[in-house]
């Protein structure tokens, strides 16, 4: 070690002792200590001749090559060299030592019985006072377990990446700041399709503040498609960089934001909602015309009963052959009343509820739109921005429109051009429901407007009898008026007017 104590050079990196100071503190420490320290060092240090011969290493460096000191003196460093290391490194080690620069690197070094390590090395120029390489100081450290380990979570993190980036969930995490630290592909590509701005954003959801509800489904429009988002987020902890919090407990609140793509379920579910609903306007439309039918049946067997009736009160023989036939029929026909009555199947109750005009018009065009497509019809729908919710048995309206809606589709079957058109307005204090047709115009007299029955896909003449009746009942429990005229489609208008303050109640929701 005291080859060192005279080399007084200026170039920076070099090892060199020419400060007054650093020379005064050195004369106060015996120089057995500087020995003691290097040779009791847990880094690996050699001293080598310009040539790279070793002339000195501590117990370090022998425990670590597993060369005996003794095996290693005044032989090349390249006794260390394995082929695993390329030659371009060491040709930029030498490179950077020539230019009196030191170089730290790592290299692939090969023990005495051939097993193999990686050192991280760094290695100094000694100078002397002409500026010349005398020695090389070298440190070596064995990083082979903390190389395994920085691989491994190397590796760790490219598989979580990967796994993340096959995620159909966008993924991403948050800081404090509600800023993205962390996102995976399906995430970036969403914020793509967004033209920059964060998902969580664009469908109004501030995290921390908000907690989603993991049935909710967010609507977004994107491309001018829209589509239905969950959002679910969890609390998590991210320990602290920072080096002053090192004891402390260094964790900082993040947030782990998921959303997924819930638009094919969305749809599933709108169309199992419409099916169910279908279901439902079938089955009311069904019974309905099986009470109207079985009325129908029933006024017609009440007039001969009413007639036996009268003619058992002209027969003042109530002994007789023919009273007593009387009686027999007008007793069959009784209990055939009876049957008929039981018979009639009764309408199911439904509860009101509170409703918009858009979704329920909507229902029907999606219950509807296949015949739409194949009658090539164009429909329109014209519904007031300002309408209030209604209140009434939503099904129930449903079923009514519908009939005057198949109504309205077959008073244009085969017409070229045809339109129909829903409309939905507030006329003072009425609501008003209309549906036009393109088809044949009402008759209308001074005292009646008739509607001309429609042939249906087989020829004959369709009854309209059932639909007015069903929609008549649905207006007259709500104390409203039907109306039908012209439409400026040039087919018929069936307009139904119902008094706002028997359809609206107040929203508590």
């Amino acid at each position: 070690m005291t080859i060192l104590q005279n080399y007084t050079p200026e170039t920076t990196g070099a090892v060199c002792i020419n400060s007054a100071s650093l020379q005064q503190m050195v004369s106060l420490l015996p120089m057995e200590l500087f020995y003691g320290v290097v040779e009791q060092s847990s880094v690996g240090i050699s001293i080598t001749d310009p040539k790279a011969n070793i002339l000195y290493c501590n117990t370090a460096f022998c425990r670590l090559t597993g060369y005996k000191r003794g095996e290693l003196q005044y032989r090349n460093h390249n006794i260390l060299a394995s082929k695993q290391t390329p030659k371009s490194r060491y040709q930029a080690m030498w490179h950077q030592l020539t230019q009196h620069q030191p170089w730290t690197g790592r290299l692939i070094n090969k023990r005495k019985d051939g097993s193999l390590y990686l050192a991280e090395v760094t290695v100094t120029p000694v100078l002397n006072t002409d500026s010349q390489i005398t020695h090389f100081l070298g440190m070596h450290r064995d990083i082979s377990d903390q190389f395994a380990l920085e691989q491994r979570v190397h590796n760790q993190k490219a598989m979580i990446e990967a796994v993340l980036d096959a995620a159909p969930t966008a993924i991403a995490v948050l800081n404090e700041f509600n800023q993205v630290v962390l996102d995976n592909l399906t995430y970036k590509t969403l914020r793509t399709d967004l033209r920059g701005i964060e998902p969580f954003l664009a469908l109004e959801f501030t995290p921390g503040q908000q907690r989603p509800d993991r049935d909710l489904l967010w609507p977004l429009t994107i491309r001018g498609r829209q589509r239905w988002f969950s959002i679910n987020i969890q609390p998590l902890f991210e320990l602290n960089e920072e080096a002053g919090l090192y004891f402390g407990e260094g964790k900082r609140p993040c947030s782990l934001l998921m959303i997924t793509d819930q638009t094919e379920r969305r749809q599933q579910m709108e169309q199992s909602r419409l099916e169910q609903l279908r279901v439902q306007v079938e089955e009311q439309t069904l019974f309905s015309a099986i009470r109207e039918t079985l009325d129908v049946a029933m006024i017609q067997t009440q007039a001969p009963l009413n007639m036996l009736q009268a003619a058992l009160r002209l027969e003042s023989d109530t002994d007789s052959r023919a009273a007593i036939a009387i009686n027999t029929a007008l007793q069959v026909g009784r209990e055939a009343m009876k049957r008929l009555e039981q018979y009639r199947p009764a309408m199911k109750t439904e509860a009101p509820s509170h409703f918009g005009l858009v979704r329920l018009f909507g229902d029907l065009h999606d219950m509807q739109v296949l015949r739409l497509e194949h009658l090539d019809v164009l429909m329109q729908i014209d519904i007031a921005t300002d309408l209030p919710r209604l209140f009434m048995q939503r099904t129930r309206l449903l079923t009514g429109l519908c009939l005057l809606f198949e109504r309205a589709c077959q008073a244009v079957t085969g017409q070229a051009a045809a339109q129909l058109k829903l409309c939905a307005y507030q006329n003072e204090q009425e609501l008003c429901l209309e549906v036009h047709d393109s088809g044949t115009a009402p008759v209308i007299t001074a005292t009646h407007r008739l509607l001309q029955p429609h042939p249906t896909e087989n020829g004959d003449k369709r009854n309209d009898t059932m639909e007015l009746s069903f929609v008549q009942n649905i207006v007259n429990d709500h104390r409203g008026v039907i109306e039908v005229e012209t439409s400026d489609l040039g087919g018929s208008c069936i307009r139904l007017r119902l008094p706002l303050c028997t359809i609206i109640r107040e929203d508590k929701k």
